[in-house]
């Protein structure tokens, strides 16, 4: 039993598990286009209403993860209820154990590799079905259930039904998100996926032609803040004022707040991430061939931020199922207000971040302790993430010596002292000033999509580097861009 690893019990399971084959032959930058496309294209059906549900569910639905739902993709009443959050979790939690040696596996052996993913795969499965069993039994869906009253109780088919809607699309997502990691699109799925996400959303947000009744009134509303403004004005010229103030501050569908606060967010965080320092280097094998090589401020881009608002929902979901099983008002105690369930005292309270200025000046305890959790997680992840990912000083340095290159100036010997004066101050430093900018961007009320924002154009500056370098190294030559070069 000495040579007996948790990875073994995984094996056990993988003629079972449904899996993506990794490529046999390098995979072309055409099909790599056309997968990423595709699989997003895909991932999008996810918004699917969940079947047996009510139509126009989501007023139904006393939301208590209203915070969290744009930064991981969950929507509310859909096959994507639990979103990306368990394929994040489980992501996180195989990549820390790894990292700290608490599971030995060779990353850079096919099989090992094989079985650290299968094993990630298990355990967002077990997540998930976790968390939808807490969803049930906490009566989440309540009145929002097909023919079912206030007050009643979903009845076991009902649940087994909804259960086997939402664990289906989240292992679904599994595969999705595999099928990036296995090399035949852009970028890593996830973050691929959260962006596609937040971009979609983000455009709905604005112009969303959608009409939505809202709870508790016969009134119709666009989705989108600025199309909902232009068709009040439009049939209502004399309420210009309460028109314009209402696309600024509804609640229960996006208002302009938010979108502002995104742009200036994403103008902020775009800025940060031109932030570098470019080290001269020279080839040791060939003469008069010099260059930079630039470290980012960003050095870790927005993982840090990711994971702290991982835990955080973490915690905020697993408190929520416990509040609701257990009746425990000192975990937590949850008001109703716009169709929401606002956390208003217990230790949750303190776990969660305010959403509003307001909010902040009453409580200054509870912003001091959630965002000194953030920032903790965030640091102390930025950290360690270089050495967990294979992009410390000592790697950056043992690359270097494999490729013939030094820092100009200084000696082979002190190239890793150089790397690791640099290199560990970027990674801090960078995780702590976007995870302030998110955090101002949440006490404005930004209701997770400030967190997005920041997310989702770190990992398009991260994809959009991939796609260029591909195509440069494929010589440009792409007979699929030069086809629609040719349509247009």
């Amino acid at each position: 039993m000495s040579g007996f690893r948790l990875l073994d019990l995984v094996k056990f399971l993988l003629p079972v598990l449904p899996e993506i084959e990794s490529p046999y032959e390098a995979v072309t930058f055409d099909e790599k286009i056309v997968i990423t496309i595709s699989t997003g294209i895909i991932f999008l059906f996810g918004q699917l209403p969940i079947y047996g549900l009510k139509p126009n569910s989501s007023l139904f639905i006393e939301d208590p993860f209203y915070q969290f739902r744009s930064i991981f993709a969950m929507e509310k009443g859909t096959l994507l209820e639990l979103g990306l959050l368990p394929v994040i979790t489980s992501g996180f939690l195989w990549q820390i154990l790894a990292g700290f040696k608490k599971i030995k596996v060779h990353l850079g052996v096919r099989s090992e590799r094989e079985l650290f993913q299968t094993g990630q795969k298990i355990t967002s499965l077990v997540i998930s079905l976790i968390y939808c069993l807490g969803l049930i039994f906490s009566n989440y869906y309540g009145s929002s259930v097909k023919g079912l009253n206030v007050g009643e109780t979903i009845s076991i088919g009902s649940a087994l039904f909804i259960s086997y809607q939402v664990l289906g699309m989240s292992f679904f997502l599994t595969l999705l998100v595999e099928t990036f990691d296995k090399g035949y699109g852009f970028g890593s799925g996830i973050l691929c996926l959260l962006t596609l996400q937040y971009a979609t959303n983000f455009v709905k947000d604005v112009v969303g032609l959608e009409l939505i009744p809202l709870a508790n009134s016969n009134k119709l509303e666009n989705h989108g803040a600025l199309t909902n403004l232009i068709r009040n004005f439009s049939f209502n010229p004399k309420e210009l004022g309460k028109s314009v103030l209402n696309s600024f501050t509804r609640s229960e569908l996006p208002n302009l707040n938010q979108f502002y606060i995104s742009l200036i967010v994403i103008l902020v965080a775009i800025g940060i991430n031109n932030f570098r320092i470019e080290l001269p280097i020279r080839s040791t094998k060939m003469r008069g061939m010099n260059n930079i090589y630039p470290i980012k401020l960003l050095y870790t881009g927005a993982l840090p931020l990711l994971f702290a608002f991982t835990v955080l929902a973490n915690i905020q979901v697993v408190g929520y199922f416990l509040v609701k099983l257990t009746g425990n008002a000192i975990l937590g105690d949850y008001k109703l207000v716009n169709n929401q369930l606002v956390l208003s005292n217990g230790v949750l309270y303190y776990l969660s971040l305010p959403s509003s200025i307001y909010q902040l000046l009453i409580n200054p305890l509870r912003t001091v302790i959630s965002s000194s959790l953030v920032i903790f997680l965030s640091c102390w992840f930025a950290n360690y993430w270089s050495y967990f990912s294979g992009s410390s000083a000592v790697d950056i340095a043992k690359q270097f010596k494999e490729q013939g290159i030094t820092i100009g100036g200084k000696r082979d010997a002190s190239i890793v002292k150089e790397l690791g004066r640099i290199i560990p101050v970027a990674s801090v430093s960078g995780a702590f000033l976007i995870t302030s900018l998110a955090l101002v961007g949440e006490f404005l009320g930004g209701f997770g999509k400030a967190v997005t924002g920041v997310v989702g154009i770190c990992s398009a500056f991260g994809i959009m580097e991939e796609f260029i370098m591909e195509s440069q190294q494929n010589g440009g030559n792409s007979q699929l861009m030069s086809s629609l070069a040719n349509y247009q």
